[in-house]
């Protein structure tokens, strides 16, 4: 056996085994209050992590004779630093307790705290810095401290002020033109249809029969742009009809550039064949020759039926302004029509217009803009056109193949090469089976339970449990980073409950039965921390990412033990016998074109493992 294959044997030994009774108080409790909502009684040990998905967050508090400690002065970035690196430490001035008791600190990021779980069981950092932090490009944060009582994390001193930085661009563009619709900013509405204009808000999910015909919600945010809202659900009550609304962006200016880009998300239903009915993407550049008018420059044209098509779903698109002149007072038009028979709706999100300083994404080579659809063809010669970044955001690219890793034999260091398949630079998670060990248990649920809340649980009463173990390692060539909760907003949701943020859709859980064909129960992972947990290729290698800044490091696993919040299918009721258990990752979420997540392979992200009921 080589040396590697040995180590990989002790990588993936199974951590240190925690008593099921306390991951179950864990996982069963309602938030900070200490209130137990629910209690387990085991008919079997479990093994759990030091992985949690928890935040603590207590109020101040004040004890007659005890000062609190003081506001901390933070240090740097700087307030207002625009060219923060994508990568640094968030620092401040120590301070001193009145009573000179020791003191450690939260820190928050966009109103988000940053928190480290039951990794590590103390409360809050140490400072005086935290990081470094893995951020995204050209974005802008806030960020705040406060300082507590090492021996009482309820007497919080006062927040220090409020500091924003903006990081840098990744040099190869600049944005110049950036609207989530959550706020106007001075897009136009005209056109002449009798009914369902652009409006902004957000929707009320329509079907047209078994279709969807306007979704339910928008795809990053709060607001968006779309088609008339039908209140009451009926689809022909707001669809675009007898003409066409067209939605004008405010001014951006492409002076200068070499090449622009342009990202939306976009939504779009038709329900009849016939040219009659579209939706048009169009940049509208300034005429020279005839001030005042603009000319259009085709990014995007649909006219197909849709229902039993991919559009009318949340689709993030990437459009290149290859042909177009680069001119200030530029414009993006999206214009929906409808003239004939038939349901047409659209709807539009995210709109971002990206300037670059050279025209390779135009250039038909390594770095182009490329269209996944077209296959092969995308890119010349031996080039793949791969989705670039954590999270699809339809920016695809003609990059060079990389390997993975091979996750039997993997290399002997973090620093070799990768050795397994080909394929696009970026992560890969997989399952391992070696895991999977079900467990069963009996609880007793209240009303107050958040895991009830969180649609793990059945219902309240006596309900039994099939816990299991899941880990998920990277074998691809990259990293994983989703760095802090705040730079994907739109991916995690706050529990009040449980008083922290889920990262939503992480794993789907089904129990089948034996033949794997029909769903019998389903649960879901709540993830709130993806982390390096244990190196299954190099067990000596140092991870990068914890609950404070999230990733799962290429070699590394995540864990997620038995007993953890929802790491479990309520079994309640199902009879004894042998059934199919199956675990899917990364899964494109029902209104969705994608999965949220960019990997290299998205075959290898379910397992299917048979499993007894006793």
């Amino acid at each position: 056996m080589h040396e590697h294959e040995r180590e990989r044997g002790r990588g993936r030994r199974r951590p240190s085994p925690w008593a099921l009774a306390l991951a179950l108080a864990l996982a069963c409790t309602s938030g900070d209050d200490g209130a137990t909502s629910a209690t387990a009684t085991t008919s079997a040990s479990s093994s759990a992590t030091a992985e949690t998905h928890a935040s603590a967050t207590v109020g101040e508090s004040t004890t007659a004779g005890d000062a609190l400690p003081p506001a901390p002065i933070l240090m740097s970035p700087a307030d207002g630093t625009v060219d923060a690196s994508i990568h640094l430490e968030l620092c401040w001035q120590p301070v001193i307790d009145p009573e000179g008791e020791p003191v450690r600190y939260r820190v928050f990021v966009n109103d988000t705290e940053l928190t480290k779980g039951i990794l590590d069981p103390v409360v809050g950092w140490e400072g005086p810095c935290v990081g470094p932090l893995d951020l995204k490009f050209e974005t802008s944060y806030t960020w705040a401290v406060q300082a507590f009582e090492a021996d009482d994390p309820s007497r919080n001193g006062p927040k220090s002020a409020t500091w924003s930085f903006t990081t840098r661009g990744d040099g190869l563009s600049g944005t110049i033109f950036d609207d989530d619709f959550d706020d106007d900013l001075g897009w136009t509405v005209s056109g002449d249809a009798a009914q369902g204009a652009w409006i902004r808000g957000g929707p009320v999910p329509t079907y047209d029969g078994e279709a969807l015909s306007q979704p339910g919600r928008c795809a990053s945010g709060p607001q968006c742009m779309f088609t008339g809202q039908n209140l009451a659900g009926i689809a022909d009550m707001a669809d675009v009809s007898g003409g066409a609304t067209i939605l004008t962006s405010p001014p951006f200016d492409l002076e200068g550039a070499a090449a622009a880009t342009l990202q939306l998300r976009r939504f779009f239903y038709k329900s009849a064949a016939g040219p009659s009915s579209s939706l048009t993407i169009e940049l509208l550049v300034p005429d020279l020759d005839d001030p005042g008018q603009m000319i259009a420059y085709p990014l995007e044209a649909l006219d197909q039926p849709s229902a039993g098509a991919p559009e009318n779903v949340w689709t993030p698109r990437e459009y290149a302004a290859c042909d177009a002149p680069m001119r200030a007072g530029s414009r993006l038009r999206i214009t929906a029509a409808d003239t004939g028979a038939g349901i047409l709706e659209a709807a539009i999100d995210r709109v971002s217009v990206h300037a670059h300083a050279d025209a390779t994404v135009c250039g038909g080579a390594e770095g182009a803009h490329c269209e996944p659809a077209l296959g092969p063809a995308a890119c010349p010669g031996e080039l793949l056109c791969c989705a670039q970044g954590v999270v699809h955001e339809g920016v695809n690219r003609c990059v060079a193949a990389v390997p993975g890793l091979d996750f039997e034999s993997p290399p002997p260091t973090p620093d070799d090469p990768g050795n397994g398949p080909l394929g696009c630079p970026a992560p890969d998670l997989i399952l391992d089976p070696l895991w999977i060990d079900p467990l069963f248990t009996e609880i007793d649920v209240d009303g107050q339970t958040c895991e009830l809340f969180e649609g793990c649980l059945g219902g309240v009463g006596k309900r039994r449990l099939m816990l299991f173990t899941a880990a998920t390692p990277n074998i691809g060539s990259d990293d994983l980073v989703m760095g802090i909760p705040a730079n994907h907003p739109e991916l995690f949701h706050y529990s009040a409950c449980h008083d922290h943020y889920h990262f939503d859709e992480f794993a789907r859980y089904e129990l089948r039965d034996a033949q794997g064909q029909m769903v019998v129960a389903n649960g879901h992972k709540q993830a709130f921390c993806m982390l390096d947990t244990v190196s299954w290729a190099w067990p000596l290698a140092i991870p990068r990412f914890d609950c404070a800044n999230q990733g799962i490091s290429r070699g590394f696993s995540d864990f997620y033990d038995a007993g953890l919040p929802c790491q479990w299918i309520d079994v309640t009721g199902v009879p004894p016998g042998d059934y199919t258990l199956r675990i899917a990752l990364n899964q494109t979420r029902p209104d969705a074109a994608l999965p949220i997540l960019i990997e290299r392979d998205y075959d290898n992200n379910t397992l299917e493992v048979p499993v007894s009921i006793p």
